[in-house]
């Protein structure tokens, strides 16, 4: 007796603040319900009925995190993709009318065509440490702000309320920096890497805490896949006789920032990377194109310490699909 297999599901998600469009392939059937808890509930009670192979879901500001974790919770296979990829995408099909509906379709066909990576257990702490480094970033920026006021401040009582307020902020600052240590000490898996990561000669603890937060696929992928996930890869700009300047474009902002800050070390402190730095301003290197060429060795190097790091089981290593995943975090 010829028992028939259950064709797999795969399911695109596009997120609004208020609303999510779903779309069910190969049914064909779009849904659309709010994006509040209970709106989610029933939709993950039914997905997990279904033979779903994965849900893809886009970076949306945030706004798809509640998603991501209500499906993680229930063991649904779900994949966090970057928009840009899955727009470009949908070029190559000339699908260039866009909807709410019309990007669910696609994000389910992106799925079933690509098999992006799906996120593992180890995601939902990371999902954790990137909405607490963004509000660290935001009280950082709101520092940078205070400090500005302060320097046009005149009026006694204008000065007394902006120190208030920074110190106010820093105590926040230092609230939300305890939080994401102690998620990450929590963690072994974090916890090895980030330890491995601070004997780095201008690695400090918040590069650190990016780093792994924000690119588990440090010490997975080859040199040349990373520099391009982070956006610090020189791509090509040839047509036929022209030769144009290469450049750096894409990737991954807040991790580019993080390396930035260490190399601007590193180059100073740092034996080799300071002799590679001064050999390219010597041969005429902008110092923007030589800090680049240095960021782009310090990551290599760092990704060869990680590699001698045996992630646990539950440790799910990306794929070059996910290269824009942390990028949806606007």
């Amino acid at each position: 007796m010829s028992v028939c297999s259950q064709e797999p599901v795969f399911v695109g998600v596009d997120v609004s603040k208020a609303r999510l469009d779903v779309f069910i392939h190969p049914a064909g059937e779009p849904l659309g319900i709010l994006n509040t808890p209970h709106g989610r509930s029933p939709l993950v009670r039914r997905l997990k009925r279904l033979a779903v192979d994965r849900v893809v879901v886009e970076s949306s500001g945030g706004y798809e995190r509640d998603l991501l974790m209500d499906l993680l919770q229930a063991g649904v296979a779900v994949a966090h993709v970057n928009p840009r990829v899955v727009r470009d995408f949908a070029k190559s099909y000339n699908l260039l009318a866009k909807t709410d509906s019309i990007d669910a379709e696609v994000l389910a066909r992106f799925g079933r065509e690509r098999k992006p990576r799906t996120l593992g257990p180890a995601d939902t702490i990371r999902l954790m440490l990137q909405e607490l480094i963004a509000a660290r970033r935001q009280l950082v920026e709101q520092c940078t702000r205070l400090r500005n006021q302060m320097e046009q401040a005149r009026q006694k009582i204008v000065v007394a309320s902006i120190r208030r307020s920074m110190r106010h902020v820093r105590e926040e600052l230092e609230t939300i920096e305890i939080e994401i240590q102690r998620l990450i000490d929590e963690n072994p898996s974090l916890s090895s890497r980030q330890k491995n990561l601070l004997e780095v000669e201008g690695v400090g603890p918040t590069v650190s805490r990016i780093l792994v937060s924000e690119l588990p696929e440090l010490g997975q992928l080859d040199r040349r896949k990373l520099a391009a996930l982070v956006g610090i890869a020189p791509f090509n700009d040839d047509s036929g006789t022209h030769h144009g300047r290469r450049g750096i474009r894409g990737g991954r902002g807040t991790v580019r920032t993080a390396l930035y800050m260490a190399t601007l070390t590193a180059v100073r402190r740092n034996a080799v990377l300071k002799a590679h730095y001064q050999q390219l301003l010597a041969r005429g290197k902008p110092k923007k194109v030589a800090l680049t060429a240095c960021m782009r060795k310090l990551l290599t190097y760092l990704n060869v310490r990680l590699m001698h790091l045996q992630p646990p089981p539950c440790e799910n290593p990306s794929s070059a699909d996910s290269a824009g995943r942390g990028g949806g975090a606007k």
